[in-house]
């Protein structure tokens, strides 16, 4: 800003010394050109006088000439007729007198040309007369402008006159201000050095904490190096995982989906007799896969792999609950079970790994008796864990 400031008033001031010098210049043109044009216009009107004052004398001349041509023509005339009234008087009368006619006839020719001559110089000095009124109109026509011009360029001497007080009164308003910004500048220079002081101690403890956190930085980069590194490797078993999810997910897709559950009947009390009774659960609940045949109450193994069986029985009490699981024909589980306050409860489940066809199924052994209804007291279930 005080920068500025100068700048500003160094341009004013050249600006006011600039339009000085231009006034002062217009000034000296006008008045040297008005000058040179008094004195025109002064020896314009002198020659004039001088040769109005040299037309009248020639006037004065011509008219005297005249009257004296006139008065020796009409002595002429006069003498000659008293000549011719003598003529006849004697000879040597009348020589003498050819020789005075001659004299005069002379003078007469001589005066008419000297008439000439001063009747040319009147035309001429007529002439010139002319001209010079021509370049006196042409002179009080400059002139004139010239006073025109005079008067604007007072006008603009006291526009700019008016401009220059303006910008001296500026001028002295800039020098005002520029004294409040001298001292706003000695106060901001006080305060620059104290600024810098302090800059300089702001600098050294930056530098110290600089250099401490260029160690926290190389502290951090090594950090970082070993954060990537153990962000590629996350992101490898990342991959590797999601190539196993995706392999999962396809196997899962590709594998066999086989799980069923079925109730017994709802008719109540079934009993074996004399023989053992293979149990057809008819009530379905799931049958995924179709692996279970309600009508025969077999299971059949449609891929090779573990399956998990498990069943449920119940009968009323006093009586002994028995059950068999077979596969293939093999007794693979035999309970029983007896409760005296309550229904009788058997249940159980087994994990079995069978090949494609195998069969597993449920029986009552004989003299037996179950009972079941609507709520499903007696379920059979199983489904495949995985393929082999």
């Amino acid at each position: 800003m005080v920068v500025e400031m100068r700048v500003t008033l160094i341009l004013t001031e050249y600006e006011l010394q600039n339009t000085k010098d231009l006034l002062h210049k217009i000034e000296a043109d006008n008045e040297a050109e008005l000058t040179a044009v008094k004195n025109r216009l002064a020896a314009a009107e002198t020659e004039a006088a001088a040769q109005e004052a040299e037309l009248v004398e020639l006037k004065t001349r011509m008219d005297t000439d005249e009257a004296q041509v006139e008065t020796g023509l009409s002595a002429i005339h006069t003498e000659s007729q008293s000549i011719g009234a003598a003529a006849a008087d004697t000879a040597t009368t009348e020589l003498d007198d050819s020789d005075e006619l001659r004299e005069l006839r002379d003078m007469v020719m001589e005066l008419r040309v000297t008439l000439r001559f001063t009747q040319d110089d009147l035309h001429k000095i007529e002439a010139e007369n002319d001209a010079q009124d021509t370049e006196m109109t042409a002179v009080k026509t400059r002139l004139a402008a010239s006073e025109t011009e005079v008067v604007n360029l007072k006008k603009e001497a006291a526009a700019q006159t008016a401009d220059l007080r303006s910008v001296i009164e500026r001028l002295a308003a800039t020098e005002t201000d520029m004294e409040a910004v001298k001292k706003d500048t000695a106060a901001q220079e006080a305060e620059l050095v104290e600024l810098k002081t302090r800059m300089d101690t702001g600098e050294t403890q930056v530098e110290i904490r600089l250099s401490a956190s260029e160690t926290e930085v190389e502290k951090l980069k090594m950090e970082h190096a070993a954060q990537e590194a153990e962000l590629t490797a996350v992101k490898n078993r990342l991959a590797a995982t999601e190539t196993e999810v995706v392999n999962l997910k396809k196997e899962i897709r590709e594998k066999p989906k086989v799980a069923f559950s079925a109730g017994l009947t709802n008719s109540g009390r079934i009993e074996s007799g004399t023989t053992e009774l293979n149990l057809v659960f008819t009530r379905i609940i799931t049958n995924v896969g179709q692996a279970y045949n309600d009508m025969t109450g077999y299971f059949t193994a449609p891929v090779r792999g573990v399956y998990y069986f498990r069943f449920t029985v119940m009968d009323f009490p006093e009586h002994y609950v028995q059950i068999r699981m077979y596969k293939n024909g093999k007794e693979v589980m035999f309970l029983w079970e007896r409760n005296s306050e309550g229904p009788s409860y058997v249940s159980s489940g087994v994990t079995l790994q069978l090949e494609a066809g195998d069969v597993v199924n449920m029986r009552l052994p004989k003299g037996y008796k179950l009972t079941d209804s609507s709520n499903n007291h007696c379920t059979f279930s199983g489904f495949l864990l995985f393929p082999l």
